[in-house]
């Protein structure tokens, strides 16, 4: 990507408020928009100060897309979702009517002004679980526990629609379980991951859930790493799609790193991915 170009954020939480922070160093122009549903605006001052642009918007709302795309960015990011599963049980509407008709209409205002290139930030989960091997970009789909999760699906078949229906370039980013510090942090325990979940535990000495004795495995991403490739990625011709998971672990291994452990290091599969990374979960849980 060119330096100096206008970025679109759509959700200015946890990571697209790291995305705008390497976007700035990086010297392009960024808009992040929110409806603050999870995210409190003020959070987003310092980002402010350094030059980001930050805008009141829903993308469930085709006005404010329409006023955000005037003039059409250099490259939009669909990072806004409700991705709480815990929230879906408590609210399903405002989880289908913004993972589900908001990716809708985010596609149908980019068409709209020519398809500037479009990245979606997607999740690992949409291949389910029960895997086995090396999982690549090619996997089918699998079964879902959850409408946060399941609404991913919906969003990357109606974003694909859209993009071929409109011939504009759609980039889909399967994000692994994301941590590390950023701008924008949740306190409520249902918003933080497990990896963070985990090191503020441990740091109190409190003990570590594991549900089915930690066996799940996980793919796992500092956010620092996932803004860099999301930033980075070279937008090809059509739809793309890759795996972002630096390491693929199990809870159990997370646990046991967090209280200063050896890992047992036997996931039951692995996640594909062709990008290079900075940190190692590892380091990060290091007492």
């Amino acid at each position: 990507m060119r330096r100096g170009e206008r970025l679109l954020v759509l959700g200015a939480g946890y990571v697209g408020a790291k995305l705008a922070e390497v976007a700035l160093e990086e010297g392009h122009e960024v808009v992040l928009a929110d409806n603050w549903y999870a995210t409190r605006r003020e959070q987003l001052a310092p980002l402010e100060h350094r030059g980001a642009r930050v805008e009141t918007a829903d993308i469930r709302s085709a006005a404010d897309l329409d006023r955000l795309l005037d003039p059409p960015p250099a490259r939009v990011y669909l990072l806004a979702a409700q991705a709480s599963r815990p929230l879906a049980e408590r609210e399903p509407d405002y989880t289908e009517e913004t993972n589900l008709t908001g990716a809708r209409r985010v596609a149908e205002a980019v068409a709209g002004v020519g398809g500037p290139p479009l990245v979606y930030a997607s999740s690992l989960h949409v291949y389910g679980s029960r895997l086995a091997g090396e999982v690549g970009p090619e996997h089918p789909y699998g079964e879902q526990g959850d409408l946060a999760h399941l609404s991913k699906i919906y969003a990357e078949l109606c974003l694909t629609l859209y993009a071929r229906r409109h011939d504009f370039d759609l980039a889909l980013l399967r994000l692994g379980i994301v941590y590390g510090p950023s701008a924008v942090e949740h306190e409520r325990p249902e918003s933080q991951t497990v990896v963070d979940r985990f090191r503020r535990l441990a740091a109190r000495g409190e003990p570590l859930p594991l549900d089915d004795g930690g066996r799940a495995t996980i793919g796992v991403v500092h956010v620092e790493d996932a803004a860099r490739v999301l930033l980075a990625e070279p937008i090809r011709r059509g739809v793309s799609a890759a795996n972002v998971a630096a390491e693929s672990v199990t809870v159990a291994d997370v646990a046991a790193l967090a209280r200063g452990e050896l890992p047992a290091g036997r996931p039951g599969w692995t996640y594909a991915t062709p990008y290079a990374y900075r940190h190692r979960v590892a380091e990060y849980l290091a007492p």
